[in-house]
Parts: C-alpha cells; structure tokens; sequence
C-alpha cells in the first residue's frame, strides 16, 4: 500500500456533491453469474466510442471538435488509467483477496475529488477475471444514515420495508451463495452522532463467514481515525488507500489520451496549451475533471473564435478557412473564467442541497409570469417549489421546512442569496429561522449572476434527469 499524505484532506459533509447518483443494478446472488455488475453501472469506453462514431457520421463533413469535446466530458469513461500503478495494485490485491475468493473485507479509500479513485475501481472491477456482483451507492441523496441499508437493497434490486432494511442485509451477507461488492461513495455522508450505521457496516464486511465486500470512497483522509476509532478495537479496520492529487505529468499525458483517441489528423490542441493547463490545475487542486472542463471551454471559444472569423471572411468557400485550434490564450481565458470569478467558486463549494435549493429559484423565477428579481421571492413559496423538485427526481425525500431555512441561512452566510422583508411585508426584527412562520415574510435574492448559476447545476451530475 503507497503512504499515505500527512496533510489532512478536508472533510466532505459541507462539501460539493458532483459524484453521479447512484443507478440500480440488477444482482443475483442465488446464481453463480449476475445479471448486472458495475460494467452496467458505470459508462462503458467502447459505447462512448460508438458514440462519437455515430455522432460523426451524421453529419457530411465531420470536425475533430464534435468528437474530442465529447471525450473531454466529464462523463466519458477513460479510454485507460494512466498512472496509479501503486492504488491499482492496492485495490486489485483487495478484490483478489475478498470477492475473488469468496470472502468479504472491507476497504476505505480516501483522496480529494478528481484524483481518480472511482474510475480506478471501476476500471478494476472490469479487468477482473472473476464474476461477482457489483454495486454502486451514492451515500449524498440520504438524508439519514440509515438509510443505506434500504438503499443498498435497492441497488441490488431487492425490495423491502424500511424498518426491516438491516436484518434483511444482514441476512445475506451470511447466506448468499456468491460474495458481493459493495461500493459506497461519499461515504462520509453517513456520519451521525455516534456512527452506529458505518460500524455496523464495517462488522458486517468483518464477519467470519461475510460474502460482503464493502468499499467507502470519500475526501478524509483521517475519517476513520477521527470517527471510527473503536474499528480497530473490535477488528473490523478497513484496508486503507489514499489517492494523491494529480501531477502535471499525470494531467497531461491523461489528457493526451483522451485527445489521441479521437485523432482525425489534426491537432486540436497545441501541446503548449495542453501543458499549461496541466500545471496550473496541479498548482491548485490537482482535479482532473477541473481539467477537463478547462480544456472544453477553451475548445468553446476558439470554435466560437473560428465562426466569426468565417463570418467576415470575404471567402464563400468554407473549406479555405483553416480548421480552428486550441491555443495558449484559449485554455488562458479559461483558466481566468473559471478561477477568477468569486461567485463560481462559491457556488462550486455548495452541497447538493443548496444547489436542489437554487435550481428551485431558477425554475420558479422563470414560471412567475410577474418577475420581481429586486424583491426577491417568498421563502415559503421557494420552500414548495424546492419540494416539487424533489419530487421529480424520485430520488430523495425533501428536508423539512425547519432544515430548509438551515440551509437558506448557510447559503446566506456564504454570500450566494440574500434573504430580506418582502416589500409588502413587515420589516426589521430579527429573524427566527427555527419557527415555522419566520420566513412567510421574508424573500430570497441571489447575489449571483444566473448565467453562472445555470452553468453550476449543469456541471452538477445528479441534476441531469430533470435538467
């Protein structure tokens, strides 16, 4: 196992939530070959491939930029892992010696966002000679840590009352007839006051006669040591496997794959810019999808660049104009939009929550027939429009009206909304965000632009249904 960093990682429970939800994947654990695995629940290379195939042949004369911003999205599989020669031993000793076997374990592992822990695990579990079943649970939607158990029988297709969700898991962990891997991501969600749920799940992975196979991908570094410090005493501790942040070599040569597996005889890219953007992605977070945003912005603006070019060309023919390319001054303007704004980086430290908070706003504000943006609009109104938006993506209860406002005054504390008297309403006084009628007078406003709002949901994977 490589060593881990001795800076602390910061913890994730106020943190952005941008891993995808979890997908439901069928798993027969009475037969010996599953009918779903996390091959089905994770993006596929070679359908993303197909893809950018068909995509290409619609149209007459095919541009590299169509293909090469698809693969430069967040959501496209790795054509390879470039790198992580060390976690990928790590988690491929851990497979061999659990679910590959026919015995359960338990693995904790820990890195800040986009340092690759997933796709690791996912590339992994494909390259496996071993047929086991497979299931991804995405910990953020819950609002109770003990849900999980419920959620992941869900995932594996196994209907049940809520109440009677733990025996029921505890049950097959002993008697299915096929091991199972278990994946929890942002499992630092599940962090209560006494931690009651994630120990359960950690000893039920620890048992003797376990088919469980439990992995928790998470920021902290120090999770279990800091909040499960009783594992070790009762000899459940998980393997542990920290994920460093990216270098600029790793940066680059990542995504100079992802550029070569779409070459059409041109470099969309230059090298300079590709380098550029490597370093000073690295310099800061290390986030390889920071990365890969950088670059398709970049590809916006010199694509946007080349059609105005066209545009006052005195050429009819389109073909003489020279194909676009991604320069130094494009990933620039990038790099400075996307870290010079203030309010994008407030919005991108925002929860999932938070953000089903202001996607309420912008549905609400653009269905008012009578806008008043100065005013700002009803908090009670916004409360039950934050409720219907819920609802349509099926896949978590509302917080309650108390929790609401919560989270109204932390977005307020951050800067992102300012909540004021309606212009009708009574002013001054203090406001009492813990009684029910506090907020009935009172109006949210965003003190941030809506274009930049727009574009953080768009970035915000678990908002895709209903975006």
């Amino acid at each position: 196992m490589p060593a881990t960093r001795s800076a602390r990682a910061p913890t994730r429970r106020q943190a952005l939530a941008e891993a995808p939800l979890s997908k439901q994947a069928t798993v027969a654990l009475t037969t010996q070959r599953p009918t779903a695995s996390l091959k089905a629940t994770f993006a596929v290379t070679k359908r993303s491939t197909e893809l950018i195939g068909k995509t290409a042949t619609k149209s007459v004369k095919p541009t590299p930029f169509a293909a090469t911003k698809c693969v430069l999205n967040r959501a496209t599989a790795a054509p390879q892992i470039i790198g992580r020669e060390a976690e990928q031993t790590a988690i491929r000793n851990f497979l061999h010696a659990s679910v590959e076997q026919g015995r359960g374990g338990s693995m904790y592992v820990s890195g800040n966002p986009g340092t690759g822990k997933t796709a690791c695990l996912q590339s992994l579990i494909k390259q496996s000679s071993a047929v086991f079943p497979s299931v991804l649970v995405n910990c953020v939607p819950l609002t109770q840590p003990g849900q999980v158990y419920a959620a992941i029988l869900r995932a594996m297709n196994i209907e049940t009352r809520a109440d009677n969700a733990l025996s029921e898991l505890e049950h097959i962990t002993q008697h299915a007839k096929t091991p199972f891997l278990v994946i929890l991501d942002e499992v630092d969600s599940l962090l209560g006051s006494r931690q009651e749920v994630l120990y359960r799940l950690f000893e039920l992975a620890a048992q003797p006669n376990s088919r469980l196979a439990l992995v928790g991908i998470a920021n902290a570094l120090d999770l279990t040591d800091r909040f499960l410090p009783r594992l070790q005493a009762r000899n459940c501790e998980p393997l542990l496997l920290n994920f460093n942040p990216y270098q600029v070599t790793d940066i680059t040569k990542i995504l100079q794959s992802r550029l070569d597996a779409v070459s059409m005889g041109t470099d969309v890219i230059q090298r300079a810019a590709l380098e550029l953007c490597a370093r000073k992605v690295a310099a800061t977070s290390g986030d390889l999808r920071k990365a890969l945003d950088v670059c398709r912005q970049a590809m916006e603006l010199a694509e946007a660049e080349h059609k105005r070019r066209v545009a006052q060309s005195d050429k009819e023919n389109p073909d003489t104009v020279v194909a676009p390319r991604v320069s130094i001054m494009h990933v620039a303007k990038a790099l400075s939009a996307l870290n010079g704004s203030q309010a994008v980086q407030k919005l991108d430290a925002l929860n999932f929550q938070q953000k089903l908070v202001l996607y309420a706003h912008v549905q609400f504000a653009s269905n008012t027939v009578a806008k008043r943006p100065s005013s700002g609009l009803a908090v009670s109104a916004l409360y039950a429009e934050y409720r219907v938006v819920c609802g349509r993506l099926n896949m978590l209860a509302p917080v309650t009206r108390s929790e609401f406002l919560d989270l109204v005054s932390m977005m307020e504390m951050q800067g992102v909304v300012a909540v004021e008297a309606l212009k009708n309403g009574r002013r001054g006084g203090r406001r009492a965000t813990g009684c029910p009628g506090a907020a009935d007078d009172r109006a949210l406003r965003l003190l941030v632009d809506e274009s930049d709002v727009r574009r953080a949901l768009a970035n915000t994977p678990a908002l895709a249904p209903i975006l």
